[in-house]
């Protein structure tokens, strides 16, 4: 009987052996890293892109209102011109009546006058059509030059528009071939990041010690449930805890419950080691419950003993709180997940 007592407990101590050295060989966390890193940077870049197809629709309608105005302005100007050419051709025509004949006709109409007050009321009479008529080729020339001068200036600005059009529809090119690797990148971290955990898995499968034969000597003093906290790493032992606590939650979830049990062993009021932390009286009750033993039977979750590996190794993301409650209660605090730390 004492020898397969020392046989059996030889094949708990390979086992437990075994277990420490394949958890220990934990995957880094640069997968999930790369996998948050390439998709906030696809983010970006796709606010860019709704930024810049904004801007490029905003800029299109510029362009068609632009054109729309100088169409306007076309219409303008070629209106004065005709205002001009007729206002010219009235004025030749009464020059060539008051002139014809070599000037006869206006002398004669002039000196027709009976009296000096009718000489001069016809003469005055000429010179305000000559002033009218040079006033409103002057007048005309002037609105001309100021219909050009606004049409250049709107054409100046239709190209401006265009160059701009054309630079925002490179740059949307530009980045959208950006997005474009950046997905093919991302779909390839995640495919990693899968096989990452799939191996991450296979490799902290709690180890369960081979129970003695059922016609040994010793079967009546065999105990069948095995403590599967005294066997399992601190590692896994964390990642058992934060899967009892927030397993249910986002990453950020069981970050924020991971961080406080750090927060505590770094605390001078709680013990300064990872088993005192979570086996503290009163304090985590998945611990003492048998809840924490039973998630090490099943075999921890890959994406926990991920969350427990990035804690030790600094992350933090609820600051230097020591304890959390459920959300629901109503305590102040941030709230995280289910859960309210403060």
């Amino acid at each position: 009987m004492k020898s397969y007592k020392i046989k059996y407990m030889t094949r708990i101590l390979s086992f437990a052996l075994i277990f420490s050295i394949l958890t220990s060989s934990i995957l880094p966390v640069g997968a999930t890293d790369t996998v948050n890193s390439l998709e906030n940077e696809l983010s970006k870049k796709e606010n860019e892109l709704k930024k810049i197809s904004s801007d490029i629709a905003s800029t299109t309608k510029q362009i068609e209102e632009m054109t729309y105005r100088i169409q306007e302005v076309k219409e303008e100007l070629a209106i004065a011109k005709g205002e001009e050419d007729a206002q010219y051709e009235s004025m030749k025509t009464r020059i060539q009546y008051m002139y014809e004949n070599g000037g006869n006709g206006l002398l004669e109409v002039l000196f027709s006058a009976s009296s000096l007050a009718d000489f001069l009321r016809k003469a005055d009479y000429y010179a305000t059509i000559n002033e009218y008529d040079r006033k409103a080729l002057q007048d005309l020339a002037k609105t001309r030059e100021s219909i050009i001068e606004k049409e250049s200036q709107l054409e100046s600005e239709q190209e401006a528009l265009i160059a701009l059009q054309k630079d925002l529809n490179q740059k949307e090119k530009e980045i959208g071939s950006e997005s474009g690797k950046l997905k093919k990148q991302l779909a390839t971290a995640r495919e990693e990041a899968r096989k990452a955990e799939e191996a991450l898995k296979e490799q902290v499968k709690p180890v369960v010690p081979i129970k003695p034969p059922s016609n040994s000597s010793d079967s009546d003093t065999f105990k069948p449930d095995l403590d599967y906290a005294t066997t399992a790493s601190d590692l896994e032992l964390f990642a058992a805890l934060i899967e009892c606590e927030a397993g249910s939650t986002s990453y950020e979830g069981m970050l924020a419950v991971a961080s406080v049990v750090v927060n505590r062993m770094n605390h001078s009021r709680y013990p300064n080691t990872l088993r005192g932390v979570i086996y503290q009286s009163g304090q985590f009750p998945p611990a003492h419950n048998g809840l924490v033993d039973k998630k090490l039977a099943r075999g921890v979750k890959a994406s926990c003993l991920q969350v427990a590996q990035d804690a030790l190794a600094g992350k933090n993301n609820v600051g230097e709180c020591l304890s959390f409650r459920a959300a629901s209660s109503g305590h102040a605090g941030t709230i995280i997940g289910d859960n309210v730390f403060f």
